[in-house]
């Protein structure tokens, strides 16, 4: 028999910390994708597998109506804090609905500056695009992953995947 797992549904809300203040609330966003740097090995053909330690660039994306002076920190280039919370709801096998809180704390430099539009009777939609170095992921107080780039940390649920790499050098 299979084993159960909660249904999920939608985001409920979000919110967007660029150093330690509110810069947006119910703003749509992106977290990185995490592309592990690969390597090809001739091994009865061709294998390819995940070099330790090694993930191509990252990149999130915070998009906002309002392109005010908290748009403009969260694009500025300078490196900086910048957290995204959001609550995610999801449907438990006794049909209850609850919701999970995740929050992403990332290490960012602004990558873009959107050029700002708009249309009569529509919410602007503004988007940030962020150069990522570092991404720490948390659902409802636990860690679920951490990559920091820059000090060679790689890991999920709480393993080490670095290959040991920094203790060798």
């Amino acid at each position: 028999m299979a084993g159960w797992i909660d249904i999920t549904g939608a985001i409920a809300g979000s919110t967007v910390y660029t150093n330690g203040k509110l810069t947006a609330r119910n703003a749509n966003f992106t977290l990185p994708e995490i592309t592990f740097t690969t390597v090809e090995l001739k091994a009865g053909g061709t294998v390819e597998l995940p070099v330790p330690g090694n993930v191509d660039a990252m990149e999130a994306t915070v998009t906002v109506a309002n392109p005010d002076e908290n748009f403009a920190e969260l694009c500025s280039p300078g490196s900086k804090d910048v957290e995204v919370r959001f609550a995610l709801q999801s449907v438990g096998s006794d049909g209850n609905s609850k919701l999970d809180g995740y929050k992403a704390f990332m290490r960012a430099n602004g990558k873009t500056v959107p050029g700002i539009s708009g249309e009569v009777g529509s919410t602007p939609e503004n988007e940030a695009t962020l150069g990522v170095t570092r991404l720490r992921l948390v659902k409802n107080g636990a860690e679920i992953l951490l990559i920091d780039q820059l000090n060679g940390i790689f890991k999920f649920n709480g393993v080490d995947y670095s290959g040991g790499v920094e203790a060798l050098l």
